[in-house]
């Protein structure tokens, strides 16, 4: 209880601090006024981790981080398996007349620069939720509330599915944002709820993908094969555009651009997390928090 009302203090403070510290930032920032506020809330639990966890190269060793010889080779599997996954999925989608193939001009700097931004954007987002989530948020919960290892991956996806789809929908924030503006933001979540009808395919694709990333990390007994499944995803999704035009949006049968939703989503999510299984064979030594 006592650590429960400890996490409930700091995630309060940071949602403040983020709340007085967007609006300054906003007046000489090139960017969105959300965006600042989600990144400040990012930068500072990531920094309130570090302090309370007291992050070092133990703590990477824990959570399924130990860099070894075969360490980028597991990345790169699953950087591999994860673009492959969605690029047939897309093919499909062109097959049954639900996208067209349509290749953007080729131009070095477009491509370039696309590919590039997909490519780090990949990257950053593999490392941080994975490292998040999979190990992190998944060994707190099994090992703090002391639960069977399926039960904690269940939760932990369903925290990593929430965490996502309930950022879609935000209040009206004007021109000149302020403190309060910051403070509507934070009741985004709860509004999201509101459209539940829309977003549950989205939020059902996300927890099946958060259970493949988790079972794929436990397997290989290593955060680097569900960092490179994640990053080869987020690089496909970011540089589809250049090579496929969506004809149609989500639906219930085709996924929308997130790649998540939709049966055929949730299907090739399941050939994915088949595939994983196979790709990569349980490691006795495996990390930590699987024990």
């Amino acid at each position: 209880m006592k650590s429960f009302l400890k996490f409930l203090f700091v995630f309060g403070a940071i949602l403040l601090l983020s709340a007085f510290l967007a609006p300054l930032l906003f007046r000489f920032l090139p960017f969105k006024f959300e965006r600042i506020f989600n990144r400040l809330i990012m930068i500072f639990s990531i920094a309130a981790a570090f302090f309370f966890v007291r992050i070092g190269r133990e703590t990477f060793i824990h959570y399924g981080m130990d860099w070894r010889s075969g360490s980028f080779k597991l990345f790169g599997k699953g950087f591999g398996l994860g673009a492959l996954t969605l690029a047939l999925l897309v093919s499909a989608e062109v097959f049954a007349g639900a996208a067209a193939w349509s290749p953007k001009p080729f131009h070095a700097g477009l491509y370039t620069g696309v590919l590039a931004k997909a490519l780090l954007t990949g990257f950053v987002v593999g490392v941080i939720e994975e490292f998040f989530f999979r190990g992190f948020i998944y060994s707190w919960i099994k090992n703090r509330w002391r639960w069977p290892w399926i039960l904690s991956v269940g939760m932990t996806s369903v925290f990593y599915s929430l965490i996502h789809f309930v950022s879609r929908n935000r209040p009206f924030i004007g021109p000149h944002p302020e403190f309060m503006d910051s403070l509507k933001l934070t009741t985004a979540p709860f509004m999201a709820f509101q459209m539940w009808p829309e977003l549950w395919p989205h939020a059902l694709g996300l927890f099946l993908f958060g259970i493949v990333l988790n079972l794929t990390s436990l397997r290989a007994g290593s955060l680097y094969p569900s960092i490179g499944l994640h990053a080869g995803c987020v690089f496909f999704v970011k540089s589809d555009a250049l090579f496929v035009e969506f004809l149609e949006k989500q639906s219930i049968v085709w996924p929308g651009s997130a790649m998540v939703d939709g049966l055929a989503g949730w299907i090739f999510l399941l050939f994915l997390g088949i595939a994983a299984g196979f790709l990569f064979k349980n490691n006795k030594k495996a990390f930590l928090y699987q024990s």
